[in-house]
């Protein structure tokens, strides 16, 4: 089995160069460390993880925990692209990724500090928090590494915030269906607790206000992220006393849900959501609310990994959507 020393024998480096690169110092330069790895690759070197983490007391691996409730938030067409861009960009900097997807309940507030706390993981992705999340509050108070989408409240100044800017989404969303003259709109997004739902929401009604456009009485519905509660939502809007013209949902799964109750419905309503591969596949035909899901994966680690260099959390960034496909 290759080592650090014929590596560093092949590559003309010190080995303390050579170690450096392969734990992605910071100190070594880019194409330094491209290099050793490529070498690596060659010579078929794997690295003692269990030997590295006695010297720098870190567990190359980050928690990435999935949003607490329904197991159907793993169905959601966001999630693969999601977590491809965070193993990835992981993988990149030598770090392996632990899966984490606790229902709600009483051991939400331990489980995720545990996960760094007993050497399993050196810090956290939070996907999707809630409004004033409790496990914000305990990762925070226990000094732990945490990334997470925009979140608010008291500990957001201690927390890395990369998310898909979703108050810019519902702007555009609205937007684009004023301009096809469009003006009873309605929108079923996810609960009020959610942050996404909420910066959707107010992005929405900013456009319309913008276009001196009052929402229609019953235009919003608030639902967990599965297609059944999308499905029902969306049926009770095309059933209201003021059909909608169109629906907007606000991710990549509920779209589905309320194209299917448009589809039995018979009306001639449109949809827009969150595109997916699925979603092009299946509907080639409709506009879509693009999102960088997988530059979002990477930006999230590479924020984590900085708070693991220094200690400082990095600002808050929010990663642009557009509007494509469609006719």
């Amino acid at each position: 089995m290759s080592t650090t020393y014929d590596i560093a024998q092949r590559a003309g480096l010190n080995q303390s160069t050579v170690s450096r690169a392969l734990a992605g110092s910071p100190l070594v330069n880019l194409e330094t460390v491209r290099r050793v790895r490529q070498i690596g690759r060659e010579l078929g070197y794997v690295a003692n993880v269990q030997a590295r983490g006695l010297k720098t007391r870190r567990t190359q691996a980050l928690a990435v925990h999935l949003p607490q409730g329904s197991e159907t938030v793993l169905a959601d067409p966001f999630v693969p692209a999601f977590l491809c861009g965070i193993s990835g960009e992981a993988a990149r900097h030598g770090y392996s990724v632990i899966l984490s997807h606790l229902a709600a309940g009483p051991r939400r507030r331990s489980d995720l500090p545990a996960m760094v706390t007993s050497r399993r993981a050196d810090g956290v992705i939070l996907a999707s928090p809630r409004r004033d999340d409790p496990r914000l509050e305990a990762l925070v108070r226990q000094g732990i590494p945490v990334v997470a989408g925009r979140v608010e409240g008291p500990w957001s100044d201690r927390v890395g915030c990369v998310d898909i800017d979703n108050r810019r989404s519902g702007r555009l969303a609205a937007r684009h269906f004023l301009r096809q003259g469009m003006r009873r709109l309605g929108l079923v997004v996810e609960e009020e607790a959610c942050q996404v739902g909420g910066d959707f929401r107010a992005g929405f009604c900013e456009a319309l206000a913008a276009a001196g456009v009052p929402p229609e009485p019953g235009w919003l519905r608030h639902v967990p992220v599965s297609f059944e509660a999308a499905f029902q939502a969306a049926s009770g809007l095309l059933a209201g006393p003021v059909v909608p013209e169109a629906i907007i949902a606000d991710t990549a799964l509920t779209v589905f849900g309320v194209l299917e109750a448009v589809r039995q419905s018979g009306r001639p309503t449109a949809v827009l959501g969150v595109g997916s591969p699925l979603l092009r596949a299946l509907h080639p035909e409709l506009a879509y609310i693009r999102a960088p899901v997988v530059e979002l994966g990477r930006q999230m680690v590479r924020a984590l990994l900085a708070q693991l260099r220094d200690g400082s959390v990095p600002a808050p960034r929010l990663l642009h959507t557009t509007i494509a496909g469609g006719a």
